[in-house]
């Protein structure tokens, strides 16, 4: 389902400030009891009873306030710190090596920074020992493979009536192993479907099963096949043809006139709605292409619809582009123009935004807008 994105929900906050609260106020009202109780024993005065009942109450809640305040503000301060080293660990997880964790604190939570950290900087040493030896694990930085993939890279997008459509790749260093296209629907309801293919490691094996995923795919869809069933297709190829555990990812977004539909399979790049000055996430379910033979995987297929009221934006990309440093921002402020600019400036502020080094991944933008004004 859509969620907002942002670096903290603040629930570690709320739960800590709730539950300080609840302490304070039970602490208070558990004292003001015992006071009032051996006290007014000896009070006759009913009026001065009732009196320190009310002082003990307003006190209590005066306790209540203070220590949630002070869980809430602990809560959030452990929880942006827990946060950043979930993206870091998150930014690894999706193949970045470049990752820096703010570690601030002696404390287990400082701990755990310095570690993803350590593993961060071992990581990307690793990486450039290999590409200085010329390792052939990093296969997909081979000039051939870059080669064979660029061929296949779409002058332009199908169009779909009704919709601005593009796509576009900025070029790294290290190159990159995403196939992007599109194939244009006919029949009674006219769009096209957008395809966005890649594959788990660097190997000849993740090289050999995403560009077979991206081939059948293309010509399952272009033969008129619905998304659903030209994955499925494409599932049993790569199935009978890789090796066990072998498999190929893959993002489609299908666009018509009635509206939008997301199909993953293995792929947890989200898809990024733009609208009313928002970003949201979205996923969809499935599982990666070539590891069952049919039957889970189909069941497992669950697409998402997308309502696409005027001036709302799709956004699909890689995981470098996810990665990219300011892109919720670039989306936020350039959604509304007009598909051309759009791309111009945020692949130009992303290109601008990695130094002067410039790009090392391969960065894929496709975005598609709903014509008219929000």
């Amino acid at each position: 389902m859509a969620r907002k994105s942002s670096k903290a929900n603040g629930k570690l906050a709320l739960h800590l400030g709730v539950g300080t609260a609840i302490a304070g106020l039970g602490g208070g009202l558990l004292l003001t009891l015992g006071l009032v109780q051996n006290l007014g024993a000896g009070i006759d005065d009913p009026a001065l009873v009732a009196r320190g009942w009310q002082v003990g109450l307003g006190l209590s809640v005066l306790v209540a306030a203070i220590t949630g305040g002070a869980g809430w503000v602990l809560g959030g301060r452990i929880a942006g710190r827990i946060t950043d080293i979930g993206l870091a660990v998150g930014k690894l997880g999706r193949g970045g090596s470049e990752v820096r964790v703010r570690v601030s604190g002696d404390d287990e939570v400082g701990a755990l920074g310095r570690s993803v950290q350590y593993l961060a900087t071992d990581l990307a040493d690793l990486l450039k020992n290999q590409e200085a030896a010329g390792g052939a694990a990093l296969v997909s930085m081979d000039p051939l493979v870059k080669q064979l993939r660029d061929r296949t890279v779409p002058q332009r997008l199908p169009a779909a009536p009704g919709y601005e459509v593009d796509g576009a790749l900025g070029a790294g260093s290290r190159g990159g192993l995403d196939y992007f296209d599109g194939v244009a629907l006919g029949g009674d309801e006219p769009g096209v479907v957008l395809y966005l293919v890649t594959a788990e490691g660097h190997g000849a094996l993740a090289v050999f099963a995403c560009r077979l995923a991206r081939d059948e795919l293309h010509r399952a869809l272009g033969a008129g096949a619905t998304p659903r069933k030209a994955l499925a297709h494409t599932n049993k190829v790569c199935k009978a043809q890789l090796p066990p555990g072998c498999c190929a990812k893959a993002s489609l977004l299908q666009v018509t006139a009635a509206g939008a539909k997301l199909y993953q399979a293995g792929a947890r790049s989200p898809l990024l709605i733009c609208q009313r000055g928002e970003v949201l996430e979205l996923n969809a379910e499935g599982i990666a292409i070539g590891l069952d033979d049919g039957p889970v995987f189909e069941k497992s297929l669950r697409p998402q619809e997308i309502a696409m009221s005027p001036g709302t934006r799709l956004v699909l990309g890689n995981d470098a582009l996810h990665r990219a440093e300011g892109l919720l921002d670039l989306l936020r402020q350039h959604s509304p123009r007009h598909t051309n600019m759009f791309m111009n400036v945020v692949l130009g502020g992303i290109e601008q935004d990695a130094g002067d080094d410039g790009l090392r991944e391969d960065v894929v933008l496709i975005t598609v807008k709903k014509a008219g004004q929000e």
